[in-house]
This record gives structure tokens, C-alpha cells and sequence, in this order.
């Protein structure tokens, strides 16, 4: 209020936009997180969800955010729905969480554009729901921990809240689902081995063949 410098004053409008806007992360990642503690016992949460639908509809939500830091999003899955038994909030939540981590992680404006890339699939009498993208990788050493409240991996310099993953495990582990992280098996470049995040649902309702969509 005291400053009378416009460039000193926009500035300093720009610092607390951004602190504004981390803290507004922090409070909804908090709250999704109560969410999903909270409805751990609420069986009356539980229906048939189409998991291939949420899936594309998650990725053109984050579409604009894609665009916007140069990295080639896409969606690789079923035809026909793959139905799970789940809670389609907090299934939401974290394919959001897992999403948007990924484009975190990312190179912006990298030359090829880095990929992220969200895939349904069946296998057997599971679905398995990943997202891939070809960003710096998490040691072997650290995959265990990034699912812990708050944790983050050094040297990274992402913001965040550290609650993304937290809330990614909350969920899978409500869905009976299993967990798992390893490098991108498909990342074009040693130099960046990526990361692949699958989400397991052992419950499957039906499967249908398989078909890639580029967003």
C-alpha cells in the first residue's frame, strides 16, 4: 500500500498472486485429503464407475495446462468402458493428482515437447489405470517415500505441496488397488528415464479392445 513505484508494485502484486495461489493448493489438497480419510467407511460412496470415460475427461481438463508448458498430453485406452467399482470423487482426485504431477515434472518447452500419457487397460480380471511421462524419473530410493505427506524429492525445484501422491495412495488404498512406481519403459530418451505411476483395481466389471487417442 505504501509503494509508489508501479514496476516495484506490480512486482510485488506478482509475489503475492503466486503465494496466494500455493496456498489455495495447499487448503484443497488438505481438504482432499480429509475427503478421502473421511469417506474410507462410507460404503454408500461405492458404484460402478466407467473408468475409461473419467480418464478422457480428466485429460481434457488438463489440456490448456499441457499447451501451456509445450508438453504433448495424451490419452491411450479402451473403446468401450472399463467399469470399475470405486468412488468417482475421489477416483477424480487421483487421476487429477497423478496428472498434474506429471506435468509438473515435465520439461516445459522441451525440444522434442515431453510427453505425458494417461492409459486404461485390462489385464485378466484387473484394470489398470497409468500415467506416464518422460520428466527427470524418481530414484529407486525415493519411490517408496513420494507417497508420504509432504515429502519431496530434492533437487527437483517443482512447487507443490507435497500432498499430491498422499492423496493418490489414500485412494488406491480404499480401492483395494495396488500401487506401483517405476521408470518409463517407452521414454525415447536415456537421459530423461521418466516415470510410470500404475494404479492396479483388481475388481473389473467388463473389458473391450484397445484404441489411442492424441490430445
Amino acid at each position: 500500500l505504501r509503494e509508489t513505484n508501479a514496476q516495484d508494485l506490480r512486482r510485488t502484486l506478482q509475489q503475492i498472486a503466486a503465494s496466494t495461489e500455493r496456498a489455495n493448493h495447499l487448503i484443497n489438497q488438505l481438504l482432499s485429503l480429509a475427503r478421502a480419510e473421511h469417506q474410507a467407511t462410507d460404503l454408500g460412496a461405492f458404484e460402478a464407475v466407467a473408468l475409461t470415460q473419467l480418464a478422457r475427461d480428466q485429460v481434457r481438463e488438463f489440456v490448456p495446462q499441457a499447451l501451456a508448458r509445450g508438453i504433448d498430453l495424451g490419452y491411450e485406452g479402451a473403446e468401450d468402458p472399463l467399469r470399475i467399482v470405486g468412488m468417482p470423487l475421489m477416483l477424480r482426485e487421483l487421476l487429477k493428482n497423478l496428472i498434474d504431477n506429471a506435468l509438473r515434472y515435465s520439461p516445459a518447452g522441451s525440444e522434442p515437447p515431453a510427453a505425458v500419457t494417461v492409459r486404461v487397460r485390462a489385464a485378466g480380471a484387473s484394470a489398470f489405470l497409468e500415467v506416464e511421462d518422460t520428466g527427470p524419473g524418481i530414484p529407486e530410493s525415493d519411490r517408496a517415500l513420494v507417497f508420504e505427506r509432504f515429502y519431496r524429492v530434492l533437487g527437483t525445484n517443482v512447487d507443490g505441496s507435497g500432498l499430491g501422491l498422499a492423496i493418490v495412495r489414500e485412494t488406491a488404498e480404499q480401492h483395494d488397488a495396488l500401487l506401483r512406481v517405476t521408470h518409463n519403459p517407452r521414454a525415447p530418451d536415456p537421459r530423461w528415464p521418466g516415470t510410470l505411476i500404475s494404479v492396479e483395481f483388481v475388481h473389473l466389471l467388463n473389458a473391450g479392445p484397445a484404441v489411442r487417442l492424441d490430445g
